[in-house]
């Protein structure tokens, strides 16, 4: 059966490639590049490689098919100047930090080590995101896009909340595609983990779709308002079936910055007020149950309370090794080996080997060991470069309603990966950074665009004035030439 869903997948993506190519009416409102960009995100967020893959030394799948194809649909029109490349910009020389510095760590050590799993790393997780970013940073976008890619994202975050509610509930039945219910999966099992097989993944992109959802809330009639609000408790009680607290504080911040920050100043000191009134009432009822639940069906609450020690442990044992290696830190995907000569109890009163079964449960103290302080500063670096592109887009009124609205989401992604990150290494979870960068992407076009747009009628004038001078310049008449 899934197999030919796939053909049916294939033969549907092909012939939506063609009508988007000869339909002029549909290629005059929205671009084809960045809906083949948000495809990207929707065949690796359902479709995944527990869904359908080819085995070989680079295991083909849906997503990564689309994203070769784009990035071969953006080389064919380069190569003829339909697709022109903007001015290189601080963003960018974030992004290729980073890119350099993750590249250079992963060999310089062994990267072949288990199964090649540091070059896979480096490949999946991070330079495909790299080459999404590329394409989306440099297509033309119009608002027409942006609204097409939200309601793309609409759709994906409500079939992701109906199927974490479904498993958590049992409803297997209903659940596609399958494998998301089989116990062999062991790992978050009980979750609403959605095909990622993880609900901080599944967690974040439910966010981001709820983000996108409320940018239609201003601009709709009653009735569809009340509908959009339906359907983002839909959204909230699908978040709630993660029963993860880090996707559950990234859903109250994403709901801080959509709903506070556009709100009329008139209203922000009532909406403080009001949200601490409602903390202090609830928090107390809530406490226990926030703390201390059982999650996964194959963990016991003691188990669970057990994972919760070991978190200070981690912190000693990254401590150790980056006193040990400060600059380039171990090597990018070498923690799983690495680790081990620090895991000695005798100068901790923890008992440390608890920890060898894990991976660093902190994106910030998995770069500082991996990468050391270098990989560390580039990474904060990159992340304050994205943070101040979504803030001037969000605060530049020259910008439409929907070019703003997209530097809010992305502050609000932003929020999600360093909050989720405090607790997990989100670098390591499937199609995360796949999303933030594309979000990134779609911000950084918008920011160099007005910029360039914003210094076009200055360099213009300058123009104006040197063509005025030359125009008038005097040309003096030598003493041979004078005439009495």
């Amino acid at each position: 059966m899934e197999f030919l869903i796939f053909i049916a997948l294939v033969t549907a993506i092909i012939w939506a490639m063609v009508a988007l190519k000869f339909s002029t009416a549909y290629t005059r409102r929205f671009q084809l590049i960045p809906l083949l960009g948000f495809l990207v995100i929707l065949l690796g967020s359902v479709f995944t490689y527990d869904f359908f893959h080819i085995p070989g030394p680079i295991p083909i799948t849906l997503d990564r098919l689309m994203l070769v194809a784009l990035l071969g649909a953006f080389a064919w029109q380069y190569a003829n100047g339909k697709q022109k490349l903007r001015r290189f910009n601080s963003v960018d020389f974030g992004v290729l930090m980073l890119t350099g510095v993750i590249t250079l760590c992963t060999f310089l050590h062994d990267f072949t080590f288990l199964n090649n799993m540091p070059a896979s790393r480096l490949l999946f997780f991070n330079l495909m995101p790299v080459g999404l970013y590329v394409v989306m940073r440099y297509t033309p976008l119009g608002d027409n896009d942006l609204k097409l890619i939200s309601l793309g994202f609409v759709g994906l975050g409500l079939y992701l909340a109906v199927t974490a509610i479904a498993e958590t509930r049992g409803l297997g039945a209903i659940v596609f595609p399958r494998f998301i219910m089989n116990p062999e999966f062991e790992e978050f099992f009980g979750r609403g983990r959605g095909p990622f097989l993880n609900p901080v993944s599944n967690g974040i992109f439910m966010v981001v779709s709820l983000c996108c959802m409320w940018m239609w809330f201003p601009s709709s009639s009653l009735r569809r308002k009340i509908l959009i609000i339906g359907l983002a408790g839909l959204m909230c009680i699908g978040v709630y079936s993660t029963l993860t607290r880090s996707v559950w504080m990234g859903l109250v911040a994403a709901a801080a910055i959509t709903v506070f920050l556009p709100a009329p100043q008139a209203y922000k000191g009532a909406m403080v007020v009001l949200a601490s009134l409602l903390l202090l009432c609830v928090a107390p009822l809530l406490a226990d149950k926030v703390f201390s639940f059982k999650r996964d069906k194959n963990v016991s609450l003691a188990d669970m309370e057990n994972s919760a020690r070991l978190r200070p442990m981690f912190v000693t044992v990254a401590t150790r090794m980056v006193a040990d290696r400060p600059i380039l830190g171990v090597g990018f995907g070498q923690y799983a080996q690495a680790k081990y000569p620090y895991l000695q109890d005798q100068y901790s009163a923890e008992p440390l080997s608890l920890t060898k079964g894990f991976m660093q449960h902190n994106i910030f103290l998995a770069y500082v060991t991996e990468t050391g302080l270098t990989g560390l500063s580039v990474l904060l670096l990159m992340l304050s470069l994205f943070l101040r592109a979504a803030w001037v887009n969000w605060r530049d009124v020259r910008l439409s309603f929907w070019k703003r609205q997209f530097g809010l989401l992305l502050i609000a992604m932003l929020a999600n990966h360093c909050l989720n990150g405090m607790f997990h290494d989100v670098s390591i979870i499937p199609m995360e950074n796949m999303l933030m960068f594309f979000l990134a992407a779609l911000v950084n076009n918008i920011y160099s665009t007005q910029a360039a747009t914003a210094q076009a009628p200055f360099a213009q004038s300058v123009r104006r004035e040197q063509n005025r001078v030359e125009q008038n310049r005097v040309v003096m008449p030598t003493s041979g030439s004078m005439v009495t």
